[in-house]
Protein backbone atom coordinates (compact mmCIF):
# COMPACT_ATOMS: atom_id res chain seq x y z
CA UNK A 1 0.00 0.00 0.00
CA UNK A 2 2.54 2.21 1.23
CA UNK A 3 4.14 2.42 -2.61
CA UNK A 4 0.98 2.57 -4.73
CA UNK A 5 0.29 5.92 -2.74
CA UNK A 6 4.13 7.06 -3.11
CA UNK A 7 3.24 6.23 -6.87
CA UNK A 8 0.21 8.24 -6.34
CA UNK A 9 1.39 11.38 -4.65
CA UNK A 10 4.30 11.32 -8.02
CA UNK A 11 1.61 10.76 -10.26
CA UNK A 12 -0.47 13.51 -8.35
CA UNK A 13 2.68 16.28 -9.10
CA UNK A 14 3.14 15.26 -12.72
CA UNK A 15 -0.78 15.77 -13.52
CA UNK A 16 -0.92 19.31 -11.58
CA UNK A 17 2.31 20.51 -13.54
CA UNK A 18 -0.13 20.08 -16.80
CA UNK A 19 -1.56 23.39 -15.02
CA UNK A 20 -5.17 21.80 -16.22
CA UNK A 21 -8.59 23.85 -15.57
CA UNK A 22 -9.79 22.68 -11.83
CA UNK A 23 -12.73 20.33 -13.50
CA UNK A 24 -10.14 18.54 -15.89
CA UNK A 25 -7.74 17.92 -12.90
CA UNK A 26 -10.81 16.82 -10.75
CA UNK A 27 -12.04 14.38 -12.98
CA UNK A 28 -8.60 13.11 -13.75
CA UNK A 29 -7.51 13.03 -10.50
CA UNK A 30 -10.55 10.86 -8.85
CA UNK A 31 -9.77 7.65 -11.21
CA UNK A 32 -6.44 7.43 -9.25
CA UNK A 33 -7.63 8.37 -6.17
CA UNK A 34 -9.57 5.12 -6.45
CA UNK A 35 -6.46 3.04 -7.45
CA UNK A 36 -5.45 3.47 -4.07
CA UNK A 37 -8.84 4.10 -2.15
CA UNK A 38 -11.87 1.87 -3.45
CA UNK A 39 -14.99 4.27 -3.65
CA UNK A 40 -17.94 4.45 -5.05
CA UNK A 41 -17.71 8.16 -6.35
CA UNK A 42 -16.19 11.48 -5.09
CA UNK A 43 -17.12 15.21 -4.98
CA UNK A 44 -14.64 18.16 -5.32
CA UNK A 45 -14.36 21.36 -3.67
CA UNK A 46 -12.64 24.61 -3.79
CA UNK A 47 -12.63 27.04 -0.98
CA UNK A 48 -11.73 30.43 -0.32
CA UNK A 49 -7.89 30.08 1.80
CA UNK A 50 -8.54 32.91 3.45
CA UNK A 51 -11.83 32.04 5.26
CA UNK A 52 -12.69 28.66 4.50
CA UNK A 53 -15.95 29.06 2.46
CA UNK A 54 -16.76 26.73 -0.27
CA UNK A 55 -15.93 28.69 -3.66
CA UNK A 56 -17.25 25.82 -6.20
CA UNK A 57 -18.06 22.10 -6.04
CA UNK A 58 -17.91 19.55 -8.88
CA UNK A 59 -20.45 16.67 -8.59
CA UNK A 60 -19.53 15.02 -11.49
CA UNK A 61 -18.31 11.87 -10.68
CA UNK A 62 -21.61 11.46 -8.42
CA UNK A 63 -23.56 12.34 -11.74
CA UNK A 64 -21.55 10.32 -14.24
CA UNK A 65 -21.56 7.06 -12.00
CA UNK A 66 -25.21 6.75 -10.87
CA UNK A 67 -25.43 8.15 -7.66
CA UNK A 68 -27.26 11.75 -8.41
CA UNK A 69 -29.33 12.51 -11.65
CA UNK A 70 -28.18 15.93 -13.01
CA UNK A 71 -31.48 17.55 -11.39
CA UNK A 72 -30.82 16.47 -8.16
CA UNK A 73 -26.96 18.08 -8.26
CA UNK A 74 -28.21 21.61 -7.20
CA UNK A 75 -30.68 20.44 -4.16
CA UNK A 76 -27.63 17.75 -2.96
CA UNK A 77 -24.98 21.34 -2.99
CA UNK A 78 -27.62 23.29 -0.92
CA UNK A 79 -28.06 20.24 1.77
CA UNK A 80 -23.74 20.60 1.53
CA UNK A 81 -23.46 23.92 2.16
CA UNK A 82 -26.42 23.83 5.04
CA UNK A 83 -24.26 21.28 6.65
CA UNK A 84 -21.28 23.06 6.32
CA UNK A 85 -22.49 26.77 7.83
CA UNK A 86 -25.95 26.69 8.89
CA UNK A 87 -26.76 23.87 11.10
CA UNK A 88 -24.21 21.54 13.68
CA UNK A 89 -22.55 18.31 11.78
CA UNK A 90 -19.63 16.60 12.08
CA UNK A 91 -16.23 16.87 9.85
CA UNK A 92 -17.59 19.83 8.24
CA UNK A 93 -14.63 20.86 5.41
CA UNK A 94 -13.73 24.43 7.49
CA UNK A 95 -13.17 21.75 10.61
CA UNK A 96 -11.45 19.50 8.80
CA UNK A 97 -9.02 21.67 7.82
CA UNK A 98 -8.15 22.83 11.03
CA UNK A 99 -7.08 19.61 12.36
CA UNK A 100 -3.41 17.96 12.28
CA UNK A 101 -4.42 15.59 9.74
CA UNK A 102 -7.32 16.61 7.70
CA UNK A 103 -9.43 13.63 7.04
CA UNK A 104 -12.41 12.12 8.86
CA UNK A 105 -14.40 9.64 8.70
CA UNK A 106 -18.41 9.58 9.06
CA UNK A 107 -18.67 6.38 10.97
CA UNK A 108 -16.01 7.34 13.35
CA UNK A 109 -16.65 11.09 14.18
CA UNK A 110 -20.62 9.94 15.18
CA UNK A 111 -18.77 7.00 17.64
CA UNK A 112 -21.44 4.63 15.26
CA UNK A 113 -23.69 6.42 15.43
CA UNK A 114 -24.15 8.45 11.88
CA UNK A 115 -27.89 8.97 12.23
CA UNK A 116 -26.88 11.52 14.54
CA UNK A 117 -25.40 13.50 11.61
CA UNK A 118 -27.72 15.97 9.33
CA UNK A 119 -25.89 14.96 6.65
CA UNK A 120 -26.41 11.49 6.88
CA UNK A 121 -29.96 11.33 7.26
CA UNK A 122 -30.90 14.38 4.64
CA UNK A 123 -28.57 13.31 2.06
CA UNK A 124 -26.06 10.40 2.15
CA UNK A 125 -28.66 7.96 3.41
CA UNK A 126 -31.49 8.52 0.89
CA UNK A 127 -28.62 8.39 -1.72
CA UNK A 128 -27.69 5.12 -0.43
CA UNK A 129 -23.95 6.25 -0.13
CA UNK A 130 -24.07 5.84 3.35
CA UNK A 131 -20.66 5.16 4.44
CA UNK A 132 -18.31 9.05 4.05
CA UNK A 133 -14.86 9.69 3.89
CA UNK A 134 -13.78 13.40 3.48
CA UNK A 135 -10.52 15.01 3.36
CA UNK A 136 -9.38 19.04 3.45
CA UNK A 137 -6.86 19.78 1.36
CA UNK A 138 -4.39 22.64 3.41
CA UNK A 139 -0.94 23.78 2.51
CA UNK A 140 1.08 26.11 5.18
CA UNK A 141 -1.73 26.24 6.81
CA UNK A 142 -4.33 27.41 3.90
CA UNK A 143 -6.78 25.10 2.82
CA UNK A 144 -7.53 25.08 -1.02
CA UNK A 145 -9.88 22.48 -1.44
CA UNK A 146 -11.39 19.40 0.14
CA UNK A 147 -13.50 16.13 -1.05
CA UNK A 148 -16.30 13.75 0.03
CA UNK A 149 -15.81 10.25 -0.90
CA UNK A 150 -18.52 8.15 -0.50
CA UNK A 151 -19.53 4.32 -0.78
CA UNK A 152 -22.74 2.78 -1.35
CA UNK A 153 -24.30 0.48 1.65
CA UNK A 154 -23.49 -2.49 -0.39
CA UNK A 155 -20.06 -1.33 -0.48
CA UNK A 156 -19.08 -1.59 3.30
CA UNK A 157 -17.83 0.96 5.73
CA UNK A 158 -14.53 3.27 5.81
CA UNK A 159 -11.79 1.29 7.70
CA UNK A 160 -8.58 3.51 8.54
CA UNK A 161 -6.63 2.35 6.68
CA UNK A 162 -8.38 4.01 3.96
CA UNK A 163 -8.43 7.54 5.90
CA UNK A 164 -4.69 7.10 6.15
CA UNK A 165 -4.34 6.61 2.33
CA UNK A 166 -5.87 9.69 1.93
CA UNK A 167 -4.32 11.52 4.55
CA UNK A 168 -1.03 10.61 3.13
CA UNK A 169 -1.63 12.25 -0.51
CA UNK A 170 -3.69 15.29 0.76
CA UNK A 171 -0.49 17.33 0.41
CA UNK A 172 -0.10 16.49 -3.60
CA UNK A 173 -3.59 17.25 -3.97
CA UNK A 174 -3.99 20.89 -1.85
CA UNK A 175 -0.55 21.30 -4.66
CA UNK A 176 -2.38 20.26 -7.53
CA UNK A 177 -5.36 22.46 -6.89
CA UNK A 178 -3.31 25.46 -6.01
CA UNK A 179 -1.87 24.80 -9.14
CA UNK A 180 -4.60 24.33 -10.99
CA UNK A 181 -6.18 27.82 -9.59
CA UNK A 182 -3.02 29.53 -10.54
CA UNK A 183 -2.99 28.85 -14.23
CA UNK A 184 -6.91 29.74 -13.80
CA UNK A 185 -6.36 32.95 -12.54
CA UNK A 186 -3.66 33.56 -15.68
CA UNK A 187 -6.55 33.02 -17.95
CA UNK A 188 -7.67 36.41 -19.68
CA UNK A 189 -10.69 37.74 -18.61
CA UNK A 190 -13.45 37.55 -21.50
CA UNK A 191 -17.04 38.81 -21.92
CA UNK A 192 -19.09 40.78 -19.82
CA UNK A 193 -17.36 43.43 -17.23
CA UNK A 194 -20.50 45.29 -15.53
CA UNK A 195 -20.96 43.93 -11.72
CA UNK A 196 -24.75 41.97 -10.89
CA UNK A 197 -26.69 42.15 -7.63
CA UNK A 198 -28.94 39.19 -6.33
CA UNK A 199 -30.58 39.25 -3.71
CA UNK A 200 -31.67 36.16 -1.61
CA UNK A 201 -34.52 35.86 0.91
CA UNK A 202 -34.41 33.83 4.19
CA UNK A 203 -34.28 30.31 2.57
CA UNK A 204 -32.40 30.91 -0.13
CA UNK A 205 -35.34 32.29 -2.98
CA UNK A 206 -34.24 34.65 -4.76
CA UNK A 207 -36.17 37.76 -4.28
CA UNK A 208 -34.38 40.06 -7.15
CA UNK A 209 -31.85 39.54 -9.79
CA UNK A 210 -29.99 41.28 -12.46
CA UNK A 211 -29.31 40.56 -15.94
CA UNK A 212 -25.16 40.98 -15.30
CA UNK A 213 -25.34 38.54 -12.40
CA UNK A 214 -27.22 35.63 -13.92
CA UNK A 215 -24.24 35.87 -16.50
CA UNK A 216 -21.52 35.87 -13.70
CA UNK A 217 -23.12 33.28 -12.16
CA UNK A 218 -23.42 31.00 -14.80
CA UNK A 219 -19.78 31.20 -15.18
CA UNK A 220 -19.40 29.94 -11.65
CA UNK A 221 -22.21 27.06 -11.43
CA UNK A 222 -20.87 23.66 -11.35
CA UNK A 223 -23.30 21.90 -13.35
CA UNK A 224 -23.48 21.68 -17.06
CA UNK A 225 -26.95 22.75 -17.34
CA UNK A 226 -28.26 25.58 -18.30
CA UNK A 227 -28.37 28.61 -14.86
CA UNK A 228 -31.33 28.47 -13.56
CA UNK A 229 -32.22 31.41 -10.63
CA UNK A 230 -33.16 28.32 -8.95
CA UNK A 231 -30.18 26.66 -8.92
CA UNK A 232 -27.55 29.17 -7.08
CA UNK A 233 -23.64 28.13 -7.26
CA UNK A 234 -22.73 26.56 -3.73
CA UNK A 235 -20.22 29.72 -3.48
CA UNK A 236 -23.00 32.03 -3.00
CA UNK A 237 -25.02 29.97 -0.68
CA UNK A 238 -22.41 29.30 1.35
CA UNK A 239 -21.71 32.84 1.83
CA UNK A 240 -25.14 33.72 2.23
CA UNK A 241 -25.32 31.07 5.24
CA UNK A 242 -22.30 32.56 6.87
CA UNK A 243 -22.91 35.85 6.83
CA UNK A 244 -26.33 35.04 8.21
CA UNK A 245 -25.00 32.51 11.19
CA UNK A 246 -22.05 35.32 11.75
CA UNK A 247 -23.65 39.53 12.07
CA UNK A 248 -20.42 40.70 12.40
CA UNK A 249 -18.54 39.06 9.59
CA UNK A 250 -18.44 41.90 7.40
CA UNK A 251 -15.80 43.32 9.98
CA UNK A 252 -12.42 41.97 8.77
CA UNK A 253 -13.51 40.92 5.10
CA UNK A 254 -15.15 37.71 5.84
CA UNK A 255 -18.05 38.81 4.03
CA UNK A 256 -15.91 38.43 0.50
CA UNK A 257 -14.70 35.83 -1.20
CA UNK A 258 -13.03 35.38 -4.83
CA UNK A 259 -14.41 32.51 -6.58
CA UNK A 260 -12.53 30.29 -9.38
CA UNK A 261 -15.26 30.84 -13.00
CA UNK A 262 -15.00 29.27 -16.54
CA UNK A 263 -12.99 32.21 -17.59
CA UNK A 264 -11.04 33.56 -14.72
CA UNK A 265 -12.00 34.52 -11.39
CA UNK A 266 -15.46 36.27 -9.43
CA UNK A 267 -15.85 38.31 -6.41
CA UNK A 268 -18.60 37.95 -4.39
CA UNK A 269 -19.52 40.66 -1.40
CA UNK A 270 -22.15 39.74 0.68
CA UNK A 271 -24.43 42.07 3.21
CA UNK A 272 -27.62 42.46 4.67
CA UNK A 273 -29.73 44.78 3.36
CA UNK A 274 -32.51 44.88 5.89
CA UNK A 275 -32.42 43.55 9.87
CA UNK A 276 -30.35 41.14 11.31
CA UNK A 277 -33.59 38.96 11.72
CA UNK A 278 -35.02 38.93 8.29
CA UNK A 279 -32.59 36.39 6.70
CA UNK A 280 -32.08 38.55 3.32
CA UNK A 281 -28.62 38.94 1.91
CA UNK A 282 -27.50 40.64 -0.79
CA UNK A 283 -24.87 39.69 -2.77
CA UNK A 284 -22.91 42.28 -5.39
CA UNK A 285 -21.17 39.97 -8.54
CA UNK A 286 -18.02 41.21 -10.13
CA UNK A 287 -15.61 40.43 -12.63
CA UNK A 288 -12.47 39.92 -9.61
CA UNK A 289 -10.32 43.42 -9.92
CA UNK A 290 -6.80 42.93 -10.50
CA UNK A 291 -5.63 43.82 -6.72
CA UNK A 292 -7.94 41.21 -6.02
CA UNK A 293 -6.96 39.03 -8.80
CA UNK A 294 -3.26 39.01 -7.83
CA UNK A 295 -3.53 38.49 -3.92
CA UNK A 296 -5.47 35.30 -5.37
CA UNK A 297 -2.27 34.65 -7.78
CA UNK A 298 0.83 35.34 -5.54
CA UNK A 299 -1.46 33.04 -2.66
CA UNK A 300 -1.52 30.22 -5.44
CA UNK A 301 2.22 30.73 -5.86
CA UNK A 302 2.65 29.90 -2.45
CA UNK A 303 3.69 33.71 -1.72
CA UNK A 304 4.10 34.19 2.90
CA UNK A 305 2.16 37.47 3.33
CA UNK A 306 5.09 39.45 3.72
CA UNK A 307 6.55 38.66 -0.02
CA UNK A 308 2.66 39.81 -1.22
CA UNK A 309 3.39 43.20 0.43
CA UNK A 310 6.52 43.06 -1.11
CA UNK A 311 5.52 42.14 -4.51
CA UNK A 312 2.57 44.50 -4.54
CA UNK A 313 5.58 47.28 -3.88
CA UNK A 314 7.76 46.09 -6.37
CA UNK A 315 5.19 46.74 -8.99
CA UNK A 316 4.35 50.16 -7.64
CA UNK A 317 7.89 50.71 -8.65
CA UNK A 318 9.83 50.95 -5.29
CA UNK A 319 13.25 50.49 -4.93
CA UNK A 320 14.81 48.03 -2.33
CA UNK A 321 15.39 50.67 0.25
CA UNK A 322 12.09 52.51 -0.51
CA UNK A 323 10.60 48.94 -0.01
CA UNK A 324 12.66 48.56 3.12
CA UNK A 325 11.75 51.69 4.42
CA UNK A 326 7.82 51.21 3.94
CA UNK A 327 8.10 47.83 5.94
CA UNK A 328 10.01 48.81 8.72
CA UNK A 329 12.29 46.21 7.16
CA UNK A 330 16.44 46.11 6.53
CA UNK A 331 16.90 46.36 2.74
CA UNK A 332 18.24 42.51 3.34
CA UNK A 333 15.47 41.39 4.39
CA UNK A 334 14.12 42.78 1.54
CA UNK A 335 16.34 41.04 -1.18
CA UNK A 336 15.64 38.13 0.66
CA UNK A 337 11.55 38.81 0.36
CA UNK A 338 12.53 39.05 -3.10
CA UNK A 339 14.24 36.24 -4.12
CA UNK A 340 11.93 33.77 -2.33
CA UNK A 341 9.16 35.60 -4.28
CA UNK A 342 10.97 35.47 -7.54
CA UNK A 343 11.76 31.58 -7.00
CA UNK A 344 7.99 31.03 -6.24
CA UNK A 345 6.92 32.51 -8.96
CA UNK A 346 9.21 31.21 -11.26
CA UNK A 347 10.11 34.77 -12.58
CA UNK A 348 13.97 36.41 -12.57
CA UNK A 349 12.80 40.16 -12.73
CA UNK A 350 10.25 42.73 -11.34
CA UNK A 351 9.45 43.03 -15.01
CA UNK A 352 8.83 39.56 -15.21
CA UNK A 353 7.18 39.39 -12.28
CA UNK A 354 4.81 42.33 -13.11
CA UNK A 355 3.61 40.92 -15.97
CA UNK A 356 3.01 37.35 -14.45
CA UNK A 357 0.98 38.10 -11.14
CA UNK A 358 -0.39 41.84 -11.98
CA UNK A 359 -1.43 40.51 -16.05
CA UNK A 360 -5.60 42.14 -15.96
CA UNK A 361 -4.35 45.22 -14.72
CA UNK A 362 -2.58 45.48 -18.02
CA UNK A 363 -4.08 42.98 -20.40
CA UNK A 364 -4.51 46.12 -23.44
CA UNK A 365 -1.06 46.85 -23.25
CA UNK A 366 0.46 43.06 -22.95
CA UNK A 367 -2.28 42.47 -25.66
CA UNK A 368 -0.09 45.91 -27.91
CA UNK A 369 2.82 44.46 -26.13
CA UNK A 370 3.85 47.19 -25.19
CA UNK A 371 7.11 47.06 -23.28
CA UNK A 372 7.83 47.31 -19.59
CA UNK A 373 10.55 49.82 -18.50
CA UNK A 374 13.04 49.27 -15.64
CA UNK A 375 10.21 50.15 -12.86
CA UNK A 376 7.85 47.66 -13.57
CA UNK A 377 5.21 49.81 -15.79
CA UNK A 378 4.87 50.01 -19.35
CA UNK A 379 5.60 52.87 -21.84
CA UNK A 380 3.45 53.95 -24.66
CA UNK A 381 5.04 55.10 -27.40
Amino acid sequence: MARSVEALIDEIDLLASRGLPRKEFFAELAPRVRTVLDNDASCWHTLDPHTRLLTSDDPAELIGRGILTPEQGPGAGELIVRSEYMIDDVNTFAGLAAKRVPVGILDHATRGNPESSPRYRDLLLPLDIPHELRAAFVIRGRVWGAVHIARRGSSGPFQQQDADALAAITGAVARGIRTSLRFDAARRINGLEAPGLVVLGPGDEVEMITPPARELLASIAASDLPYSDDDMPAAVLSLAGFVRSAPHAAQGGANVVTVPAEDNWVTLHASRPGSASDGRVAIVIERASAARSATVRLEAFGATAREREVATLLARGLSRVEIAESLVLSPHTVEDHTKSLYEKVGVASRQELVARVFLDEYLPEVAQSTPLTSRGRFDRV
